[in-house]
């Protein structure tokens, strides 16, 4: 069988059980793999208002049909209800972690129930194995990942997951992190990693083809500025002139906009300061992230950056650096956690300097109250919420909203507003339509014509993390390219009309979850501070009335009701339940 395996694990660290289960061909076909199999296992397995942090909420690893076969194509996806926003959430995880999943011959590990003890769990083609982690529990990820790396890849989480801080996440070889606090999911299960080492050869069904098309892939890869001349050359921090240039980096809790020292943090200035080396996931031509050769430490992506420096109005270099190595190492989400402390500053009426960004991230990791009382690594909303100032959260349903001003690039606020993750600008990187002017430009200032327009890059967005490409891939793929790369990778013919439904399928399943789990059409919105106003500067503020028509317009193209709702004969179309 080729592009998936057919089999798909049942651990339960409870009762210590494996069941092994063959593939079902039909989810194979009808959600592709990686986050669509991992939302709709999950919205078999969780109902919507499960604890995030019992033992019955799963936490799902899925590889895609072409992981481990094309370029760009190696992570793995971590889906599980999230304990920070109480949405589903899926993360696509950079790395070869999705690849050595795919080489055991597993198309989904889901793992529920509690560990008696301090566990991580390993696997391998000949099976799966529950080990005691007494020695590795309230060590930090790179002390961990050091101790296992020889076993395989790792999804570890640091003493913040540990802790059950809603901000902290897995971090994949200690260089990958994400959001939405499913860290916490594995510190509520005593599971302190997951570690895959496989070993079969992977290969598709008709070589020749689709040796042809990765090398059309390669030669689109070359033809993308952003991505042979950007991220090739400098990662994410290739945005930051860019950005600045057009006033679109929000700082000061998103109460300011621009920065004065958008060069010391560019990528053109980060690669002229280090002697710097590449760090590429499994088969990527890329290598988007840099690495310090003097020091081995992992460059700061734009999150980090964003987050810690303009977000604080911080020019310290060296004090950015630190905070994202301890984010890194603690396993917490860099974009939530500067979120936090920015609103925190703002609480005060203070500015963080640089040397109090250390002590207050280590508080974060550990899960500690600070002065004044309340957990900030609960999360901006319900931390701000306990001191009577949920205003000064920036976030979309509990998510914090990353360094990309939605007031300047207006198809983003309405991808912000409708992700199911909540404040997660890669549910539909409207980003490059409307800054980079890929594979479209879009006027960034105009709502009129966005709502069809961001359905359809979300459902792009739900098919490349369901075949788990990188995200990044968007610059040079699209659904006619992957359909040929099914094809020869798995004999399964998939058109692009029906791979654009099946990402539709699963932006509905998703919906239908998140209703089911208490949210409505009043979450489909932002923070009231990026609306107009009459102290915002004249038509900079997003113009109220006509986002709330944008959002409308955007219920219909979905066949969804006006209070966003999917309607009865959608869901049939898409072969869903009610």
């Amino acid at each position: 069988m080729n592009g998936w395996t057919g089999k798909t694990v049942y651990l339960d660290l409870s009762s210590e059980s494996v069941n092994v289960i063959k593939t079902d061909e039909k989810l194979i076909r009808s959600y592709l793999g990686g986050r669509g199999l991992g939302v709709k296992l999950l919205s078999g397995l969780a109902y919507p208002d499960i604890n995030p942090l019992g033992p019955e909420n799963p936490l799902i690893f899925t590889s895609g049909l072409l992981t481990g076969l094309a370029p760009m194509a190696s992570g793995a996806v971590l889906t599980s209800k999230s304990p920070l926003t109480g949405t589903i959430f899926s993360w696509n995880a950079s790395g070869g972690f999705g690849r050595e999943l795919k080489k055991t011959e597993i198309d989904a590990l889901i793992i529920t129930g509690k560990a008696k003890k301090p566990s991580y769990v390993e696997v391998r083609e000949g099976g799966v194995e529950i080990v005691p982690a007494e020695g590795l529990w309230g060590k930090n990820v790179r002390t961990c990942t050091e101790i296992l790396k020889s076993r395989g890849s790792i999804a570890c989480i640091g003493r913040a997951g540990e802790k059950q801080v809603l901000i902290s996440s897995f971090v994949i070889d200690s260089i990958h992190s994400g959001r939405g606090g499913l860290g916490a999911v594995a510190g509520s299960k005593m599971l302190k990693a997951v570690v895959v080492k496989g070993e079969k050869e992977l290969l598709p069904a008709n070589s020749e083809i689709f040796g042809e098309l990765n090398t059309k892939i390669l030669k689109l890869f070359d033809a993308s500025p952003m991505l042979s001349k950007g991220l090739q050359n400098y990662g994410t921090p290739a945005l930051v002139k860019l950005l600045d240039y057009m006033n679109l980096i929000p700082s000061r809790n998103f109460s300011g906009r621009g920065t004065s020292f958008a060069n010391l943090f560019s990528g053109e200035r980060i690669k002229a300061s280090f002697d710097l080396e590449k760090e590429s996931c499994p088969a990527c031509p890329l290598g988007c992230k840099k690495r310090i050769k003097k020091t081995g430490q992992i460059l700061p992506d734009y999150d980090s950056l964003w987050a810690f420096g303009f977000n604080l109005e911080n020019p310290d270099f060296a004090s950015v650096l630190n905070a994202d190595r301890i984010c890194k190492d603690y396993g917490i989400d860099p974009i939530s956690a500067g979120s936090i402390i920015g609103a925190c500053a703002e609480l005060k009426s203070e500015i963080i300097e640089a040397y109090e960004l250390e002590s207050l991230l280590l508080e974060i990791g550990e899960g500690s109250e600070i002065e004044g009382g309340g957990k900030p690594g609960n999360g901006a909303r319900k931390y701000l919420s306990g001191r009577g100032r949920e205003e000064l959260s920036m976030d979309v349903k509990g998510l914090e909203l990353g360094g990309f001003d939605p007031r300047g690039i207006r198809g983003q606020a309405l991808a912000y507003a409708t992700s199911s993750h909540g404040g997660d600008y890669l549910t539909a990187f409207m980003v490059g339509p409307e800054i980079l002017g890929k594979p479209v430009s879009l006027d960034r200032l105009s709502l009129k014509g966005k709502a069809g327009i961001l359905q359809v890059f979300e459902n792009i967005a739900a098919v490349l993390d369901s075949l788990v490409f990188c995200p990044f891939s968007v610059f040079a793929l699209n659904e006619e390219l992957c359909s040929a790369l099914l094809l020869s990778a798995t004999g399964i013919e998939i058109s692009p009309a029906e791979l654009l439904k099946i990402g539709e399928r699963i932006y509905n399943l998703e919906r239908t979850y998140n209703l089911k789990a208490g949210f409505t059409w009043k979450d489909d919105t932002l923070p009231e501070r990026l609306f107009e106003n009459e102290e915002e500067i004249e038509g900079y503020g997003l113009p109220g009335k006509e986002f709330e028509a944008a959002i409308q317009e955007y219920y219909h193209y979905r066949g969804w009701d006006e209070k966003g709702v999917p309607l009865l004969e959608k869901l049939k179309e898409l072969e869903l339940s009610c």
